[in-house]
């Protein structure tokens, strides 16, 4: 048996240019970013479910689609923290409105 050994060689410095132009970066990225953290202290109820195995998924209801997976519940809601603070970014910049966090239990988990 015999085998091919190729190797790549990139010019990150071409290959970041070119992301650029795949990045929509808006013209106020730093405000966003200041605005966003701004709601770091703010708590949303967090939903978490035991997945198969081991994994569990965390996410906040009031925020459509913020979600994420970690081994632990523990793990899964330090994480869901930076996501949501990109789920907040990201609706800021599109000019959607920030939900309120709904009343109730800040944790709720499914089994």
């Amino acid at each position: 048996m015999s085998m091919v050994m190729s190797t790549i060689k990139i010019n990150t410095e071409a290959l970041e240019g070119e992301l650029d132009r795949f990045l929509d970066i808006p013209a106020n990225h730093s405000e966003l970013i200041y605005q966003s953290e701004a709601y770091r202290n703010i708590r949303y109820p967090v939903v978490l479910t035991r997945l198969t195995g081991e994994e569990w998924l965390a996410e906040h209801k009031d925020l459509p689609g913020c979600k994420i997976h970690g081994s632990t519940p523990e793990e899964a809601m330090a994480r869901l923290e930076e996501v949501k603070l990109s789920w907040i970014y990201a609706a800021m910049a599109e000019g959607r409105k920030i939900p309120k966090p709904s009343p109730g239990p800040q944790v709720v988990k499914m089994a």
